[in-house]
């Protein structure tokens, strides 16, 4: 398996389209529903989002990202990067708890 950081830009500030940021929430809880999304979220200067990804190939993150509802309404762009992990928090939802 591969492991990737998913950068989103969006290519303006001007408020999204309500009905394409809920195609967009829901595509994405499809991806983590079927594991291809371990998290998401926002950016603190809300330009954009990232995302945690794992794929058997980089093909596999370019064919979600190219069907995303943001990308296909030319609102948000990606910067893919692959890493490679070596070290786990065995209580990932406890780690984000505050």
């Amino acid at each position: 398996m591969k492991y990737f950081i998913v950068e989103g830009k969006l290519k303006n500030q001007n408020p999204i389209d309500e009905n394409i940021m809920k195609k967009h929430m829901a595509y994405s809880q499809k991806a983590m529903d079927e594991g291809l999304i371990l998290m998401a979220g926002l950016k603190e200067n809300m330009s954009g989002g990232l995302f945690v990804m794992k794929a058997e190939s980089i093909e596999k993150i370019d064919e979600y990202l190219s069907n995303e509802p943001l990308k296909l309404s030319g609102i948000q762009d990606y910067n893919v990067i692959e890493f490679l992990p070596h070290y786990f928090n065995q209580s990932p939802s406890e780690w984000f708890n505050n």
